[in-house]
């Protein structure tokens, strides 16, 4: 029983780290039909450091499952979160200090709307499955 909740685990979790690589050229796409080429840069960039961060804790956290595995799980789990919580801040610290010119609205921009995915995947995986 434990396999097969793990099999959909993963399932959705790839679906989410697939989602958000879908939207970082949509949000690079949709800041250069609002504004120009360096909003479009700066969106991707942010939407970037959100997919890679979400990539890390999906690798981390489901590394281990089952009831065996809990605490294993939980502690995959905070360390994931911390990962991609450092893999933000250095990416943002990294990208402000370095690429010139940037559009830090459409940074943030970029950055949020790759998030919203977080958010709106299960709502869609759920869709998909009735």
């Amino acid at each position: 029983m434990s396999r097969t909740s793990r099999l959909i685990d993963r399932r959705l979790a790839k679906a989410l780290v697939y989602l958000q690589a879908l939207m970082i050229p949509v949000s690079a796409l949709i800041a250069w039909v609002l504004k120009d080429s360096t909003a479009a840069l700066s969106a991707a960039l942010g939407a970037f450091i959100c997919w890679l961060a979400s990539c890390y804790f999906s690798w981390q956290s489901f590394r281990a499952a089952g009831a065996r595995a809990s605490k294993q799980v939980l502690s995959n789990m905070y360390r994931g979160m911390m990962g991609k919580f450092a893999i933000v801040i250095v990416g943002f610290i990294l990208i402000l200090s370095n690429v010139k010119p940037l559009s830090a609205v459409a940074l943030f921009c970029g950055f949020i709307l790759v998030q919203c995915m977080t958010w709106f995947a299960p709502f869609l995986a759920a869709r998909l499955q009735k």
